[in-house]
Order: structure tokens, then C-alpha cells, then sequence
């Protein structure tokens, strides 16, 4: 095999193949470009000066760049597909709710209160320390990481990559797989952190396929985080 022919991917790679490789070398490119230009370590190197606040800020606006606009122009222009087929609709929403109410009741009593104890949570939320200031600081801290991260973090990982796998790879591998990148861009954060992203990552996956949606982890996700972070806020 000459380089000509190394070179030319429709040889090496079959033509049904290039889509599922594209997702998943995408949805490990992207959050290591993130991990790598999107953080605040990166941004507070960059500029020595700038305030936590607005070192957060950088962090969840590079996050909906990379996490959320990219796939989307992906699934748009190069896959010229429907985003309502990558779970950006309104699914089942009696079941989204449901299960919304009922696993955010659990996970409030058995993981947040407890958790919102723990120092080292505690010393890392809020990221930024500003949020606690007062409830109008606190309320659009929230409202820009819930507009921004956790939007995108989900459009990434449970609509991209799950819906854009599953029929590749089926649903169970398709939701193991997701969790892999999401879990490993955690390495670095608060230990609990790590291993609620590979229990996290595997409950919303199942939620938004059981939903058709993206919308309903999405909520789950917010509320979780919220939460933990007003706790934490009220035992400052």
C-alpha cells in the first residue's frame, strides 16, 4: 500500500464508517482543546489580572462555543441532519418530568445535602466566590452556568454523542461511551466530582434516551448543581 493510498481515508476507513469515527474523534477533540484553551487556568495565564469572576465567565462562554454552538453547526452543515433527531426537542415530557421530580428528590436528600458538607466541595463551589455576595449575584451566576455550561455540556455529550452513536453501536454502548470523555474532563476537579460524573453520565444517558430528549438531563443536571452551589452559599 502506497502513502497515496494511506492517505486516502475512503480507502482506509469504509464510507459507513466516517460518521461514527468523526463523533467520536470530535467528542475527544473537543474537550481536550477545551481542557486546554477553554479553562481558567488557561485564561489566567494569559491574563495575570483577571478577576475569579471573570476567569469563570471565559470558562463557561468557551464552553458554549466548543460544547454546544460547534456540534450544532456540525449536525447542521456537515451532517445536514435534524436537531430534533440529536434530542434538541421536548421528548416525552410527562416521563422527563417524572423522572426529573423523582430523582432530583433522591439525590437532593442522599448526595447534595451531604455533599454540601464537604470541604473540599465546599473550598471549589461556586467557582466563583463572587456568586455569594448576594442573591442578584448569586442569581446571574446561575443563570449564565445554566445558559452556558450546562446547556452545552449536555448538547455535547448526551445529544451529539449519544444520539449520534446509538444507532451505530446500539443505546447501552452508546451511553457507556459518552461517559468516558465526560468522566476524564473531571480529572483535576473535586474527587467527588469524578465519580458523580461516571454515575451522572450513565443516569442521563438513560434519561434522555427513555425521553427522546436532551432536555430533561439537562434540567436534572442544572438543578443538582444549583443546589449544591445555594447550600454551600447559605453555609458561608
Amino acid at each position: 500500500m502506497n502513502a497515496m493510498n494511506v492517505l486516502n481515508i475512503k480507502k482506509v476507513i469504509p464510507k459507513e464508517e466516517l460518521k461514527p469515527i468523526g463523533i467520536l474523534f470530535l467528542s475527544s477533540l473537543i474537550p481536550a482543546i477545551h481542557k486546554c484553551f477553554g479553562s481558567i487556568e488557561f485564561i489566567r495565564n494569559i491574563l495575570p489580572g483577571i478577576s475569579e469572576n471573570n476567569a469563570v465567565m471565559y470558562l463557561f462562554a468557551s464552553t458554549f462555543v466548543l460544547f454546544g454552538v460547534v456540534p450544532l453547526l456540525i449536525i447542521i452543515t456537515v451532517f445536514k441532519e435534524s436537531l430534533k433527531d440529536y434530542g434538541i426537542n421536548i421528548g416525552d415530557w410527562r416521563k422527563g418530568i417524572r423522572y426529573v421530580a423523582i430523582f432530583f428528590t433522591l439525590i437532593a436528600v442522599l448526595v447534595i445535602y451531604p455533599s454540601s458538607f464537604n470541604s473540599e466541595l465546599a473550598n471549589f463551589y461556586p467557582q466563583s466566590k463572587e456568586a455569594g455576595g448576594s442573591a442578584f449575584l448569586f442569581l446571574k451566576y446561575e443563570t449564565l452556568h445554566i445558559l452556558l455550561f450546562y446547556s452545552s455540556w449536555e448538547i455535547l455529550f448526551r445529544g451529539f454523542m449519544l444520539f449520534g452513536l446509538r444507532k451505530y453501536v446500539g443505546d447501552s454502548m452508546a451511553i457507556f461511551i459518552q461517559i468516558i470523555p465526560s468522566c476524564l474532563w473531571h480529572v483535576g476537579m473535586a474527587t467527588g466530582e469524578i465519580f458523580g460524573a461516571l454515575v451522572g453520565g450513565i443516569l442521563f444517558g438513560v434519561m434522555t434516551l427513555k425521553t427522546r430528549s436532551i432536555f430533561y438531563p439537562f434540567m436534572l443536571h442544572f438543578l443538582i448543581g444549583v443546589t449544591l452551589d445555594l447550600l454551600i452559599v447559605l453555609k458561608i
